[in-house]
This record gives C-alpha cells, sequence and structure tokens, in this order.
C-alpha cells in the first residue's frame, strides 16, 4: 500500500516537472498537437505500468528515462501515421502522396470492404501488417511463412487494392455522366 502511494506522488511529480517538456519534445516529433498530448498521456500510462520510481525526479537519470519514453512513445505514434497513410493511399512514401493532385484518402469502411475481396493468402498479410501492425517478421512467423514471401505478399495486395480502387473510380465517374 505504501509502494503504491509513493508510486502515485512520484507520477504527479514527474506530471508537474516534466509535462510541458513532454508535449515539445513530443511535437517536434509530430508536429500536431493533438498527437503530442496523446504521446504525453501514453508516456505517462507507460511509466506507471513500468512502476518506474527515481529517488529524486529531478534527477539527471530520471530526466534521461522520461525523455526516453516520451521519444519512443511520440515515435511509435509517428509509425502508425506512417502505416496510416500507407493504408489509406496505398503508396511506398509521403513523398509520393505530396506530389500527387489526385491522391484522395480513402474511406476505411471502403479500405475493409475492398480487403474482403482480397485473395485469403493476401489479405491476412495486409490484415497483420497495415490493420494490426505487425511486423513483417511478426507476420511470418504468425503465418508460417518466410519473411520474403511476406513482403510480396504485402506488395501484391497493396497493388490489388490500388486497382480495385482505381476501377471503382472509373466506374463512378461513368455512371455519374
Amino acid at each position: 500500500m505504501f509502494e503504491a502511494k509513493r508510486q502515485v506522488r512520484f507520477i504527479e511529480t514527474c506530471y508537474r516537472l516534466y509535462e510541458q517538456k513532454m508535449y515539445y519534445v513530443a511535437y517536434r516529433i509530430l508536429n500536431d498537437e493533438m498527437q503530442a498530448e496523446d504521446a504525453v498521456q501514453e508516456a505517462f500510462i507507460r511509466l506507471m505500468k513500468a512502476k518506474t520510481h527515481f529517488d529524486d525526479a529531478e534527477s539527471t537519470e530520471c530526466k534521461k528515462y522520461i525523455i526516453t519514453v516520451i521519444k519512443n512513445a511520440a515515435i511509435d505514434a509517428y509509425k502508425r501515421n506512417q502505416r496510416s497513410n500507407e493504408i489509406l493511399y496505398f503508396t511506398d512514401s509521403n513523398e509520393e502522396m505530396e506530389n500527387s493532385d489526385t491522391c484522395d484518402p480513402y474511406v476505411s469502411s471502403e479500405v475493409e470492404e475492398m480487403m474482403e475481396e482480397l485473395p485469403e493468402k493476401y489479405y491476412e498479410v495486409f490484415k497483420s501488417i497495415a490493420v494490426e501492425g505487425y511486423s513483417v517478421k511478426e507476420t511470418g512467423l504468425r503465418l508460417r511463412i518466410t519473411e520474403e514471401n511476406v513482403r510480396k505478399r504485402y506488395s501484391r495486395a497493396r497493388k490489388m487494392l490500388r486497382e480495385m480502387y482505381e476501377r471503382r473510380n472509373k466506374n463512378a465517374e461513368y455512371k455519374v455522366i
């Protein structure tokens, strides 16, 4: 019981001392106010779950640890954004999205609907990586296939989804005219 109260006081002290600094670090990585706030919240949740405690919350070791935790939380959010962009735009990089005038984001229900049309082996790989967030290695282990096979199936699934989207938009344009 005493340990739990001590932990709560430590987290409260860290919040008062570092919340603004953590926000600044997260904002520098994410360039988005709301996502930076979410990253700070996620970092404090991680600190609580880890039951982190330093004797002095203002110590150099504590500051370094907290900065590391917020950097990791912000980088994880950044990676989720990148994965989300790949799903929404079916591109390999943000540069390709920025240089395209015709790159409209897909509504998630459309993506889910199109995913259902994928052959099972491509659906499983795409879902594992793009939706569930597993790495290529983790996906290979889960599906009992090689990493190279995972990469190839993921690439083919994205190509199929891109083609499905283009066919749907082409058909939609003809129906309107």
